[in-house]
């Protein structure tokens, strides 16, 4: 590990509860380091949000000079962390439910920016599984998962997503941006998307939003598994319950609309997967 990184989060490590701020001397003495390199330690991590100056006065009059606390930074990367852990505690019965099901693998997806991220997944008990795994990243163009997080961003995201050269990463993965917009359009209309090697050769996966709070989506759901399993013209199989588990878990993270898919609009989702 770089040295200059090492002393980095040996200092950010120095605000406790017990002891939330510190004046450089402080954090020179306790770090064994030079003034001059707590300095521009504590200069980086304020310029970037990190941490913050902190100055205490008394009737008017400051005390003890300037300090230093946790900035705002550490607040937004707490929400972010507690988000991801409350959405896996909260998706994961639906998952298994799902699993239990049609046991095949049942994954949580999350953006991140231009990407998915595999948040969390539940393992189908066959002899032979998928490559995915918790943390892996894709792109927001390349496979149900990622793809329904991208349909439901507004156009201009969509179109800022698109600016990135379109990567091949399987026989299937679209090729043009015009291409992965049709895709959108599609998955909008009839509330899924549905890839068959597009990240991995021969593996297969339907997925479905998930709305937050606020009506964004954040998060997609999806059934995985290879192409023997369901193929297109098989979707209508996993879309009632998929949907249904998208709903719940949807509600349990604040969104109080009736989930836009599903029920009584399932029935007009024809046998090759396209709403009518």
């Amino acid at each position: 590990m770089s040295k200059t990184i090492e002393k980095g989060l040996h200092l950010l490590e120095v605000f406790t509860d017990e002891k939330p701020y510190w004046r450089l001397d402080e954090i020179s003495k306790t770090l064994g380091i030079p003034k001059a390199t707590a300095f521009r330690l504590l200069r980086s991590f304020v310029e970037f949000g990190y941490l913050q100056r902190v100055t205490f006065h008394q009737d008017g009059i400051v005390m003890d000079g300037e300090r230093y606390g946790l900035g705002i930074k550490f607040l937004e990367m707490g929400e972010r962390v507690a988000a991801r852990f409350e959405i896996r505690r909260i998706a994961l019965p639906y998952m298994k439910n799902l699993q239990r099901m049609f046991n095949e693998a049942v994954q949580l997806v999350i953006q991140e920016q231009n990407e998915g991220i595999y948040l969390e997944k539940v393992e189908s008990t066959r002899p032979v599984r998928l490559y995915t795994r918790v943390g892996r990243r894709a792109p927001l163009y390349a496979g149900a998962c990622t793809r329904a997080l991208l349909s439901f961003l507004p156009d201009e995201q969509v179109a800022e997503v698109l600016k990135n050269p379109i990567i091949p990463y399987a026989s299937q993965t679209a090729k043009t941006k015009e291409e992965v917009l049709e895709l959108v359009k599609e998955t909008r209309k009839t509330g899924f998307a549905y890839s068959d090697s597009e990240l991995e050769e021969g593996t297969v996966s339907i997925a479905v939003p998930i709305f937050d709070r606020y009506g964004n989506v954040s998060y997609s759901l999806s059934i995985a598994g290879f192409s023997t399993s369901f193929p297109r013209d098989k979707v209508n199989r996993f879309l009632g319950p998929l949907w249904e588990a998208a709903a719940g878990i949807s509600k349990e993270i604040g969104y109080n609309l009736p989930y836009p898919y599903g029920g009584e609009k399932n029935k007009q989702i024809n046998d090759k997967g396209e709403r009518e």
